[in-house]
């Protein structure tokens, strides 16, 4: 296997939600590997070596941008979706507005489904068949929450079985999908809000997370980089957690 500075050499890596503190740490990562990255958001930015914008719940749309990154640099190994919506308006399903459980669908499972849809018959269409899909799904997905974010759950549940589904059907042909479960992740965002609640709000969720602590961007990006790669060769179809063992909790220490 080639040294982890180049295990990704030569090979393009689309990163979805660019516009954001966890594509931007991806995309840095995916690069500083040799890989060349395609960043696209649908906001302008700077990310990766080429920078795309589209509305990726638009289907004509994302069919046009993978036709245009395959015509202009020959092939697509790497998908990472990345792009998601948290809606203040999510909450209950008993008293949440439509709109809003169609638009949080939308930006987190609509935008995946399209996605793999469009950009993995490019990775078919190399000689030979390959590629590696990675899709962002969430812990929310596969626990209950009683104050949950019901759409945004829901929805990171779709991509979980989205992704189990492809890496099954595609097991056979070269490409393969894996999905991250990511427990609470260090943004900038994130370091915001928990500086909102106050020390013994945010002690008091610490206690329920195994590890203690946030994650980081440099973890993430670290294991989307080993997804990608072919040391990562005999995975797909997994539930991949990144989620400090919160998934795995009964019950934690204080």
């Amino acid at each position: 296997m080639p040294h982890a500075a180049e295990r990704l050499k030569d090979k393009v890596c689309v990163v979805t939600g660019a516009a954001s503190p966890i594509a931007e740490a991806v995309a840095d990562r995916l690069t500083s590997e040799g890989a060349t990255v395609v960043g696209v958001d649908q906001r302008q930015h700077g990310v990766g070596q080429y920078s795309r914008t589209a509305d990726l719940t638009d289907e004509d749309q994302v069919r046009e941008l993978f036709a245009c990154i395959k015509n202009d640099l020959s092939r697509i190994d790497v998908l990472y979706n990345n792009t998601g919506l948290n809606d203040r308006e999510d909450h209950s399903a008993l008293d949440m507005p439509l709109p809003v459980w169609e638009r949080v669908l939308a930006a987190n499972l609509t935008t995946t489904f399209l996605c793999c849809k469009h950009a993995i018959p490019h990775m078919l269409n190399t000689d030979p068949p390959s590629g590696s899909v990675i899709n962002t799904a969430s812990f929310l997905a596969v626990m209950g929450a009683a104050s949950s974010q019901m759409a945004y759950s829901v929805a990171k549940a779709g991509v979980l079985q989205l992704s189990r589904d492809l890496g099954v059907h595609l097991g056979r042909r070269g490409v393969r999908v894996n999905a991250l479960v990511l427990g609470p992740i260090e943004t900038p965002q994130l370091r915001a809000l928990f500086e909102n609640i106050g020390d013994d709000e945010i002690a008091r969720r610490f206690m329920h997370y195994p590890m203690g602590r946030f994650g980081t961007l440099e973890e993430i990006a670290g294991s989307v980089a080993y997804l990608a790669g072919d040391d990562a060769g005999f995975i797909t179809g997994a539930a991949f957690p990144l989620d400090g063992g919160i998934t795995s909790a009964f019950t934690v220490p204080s």
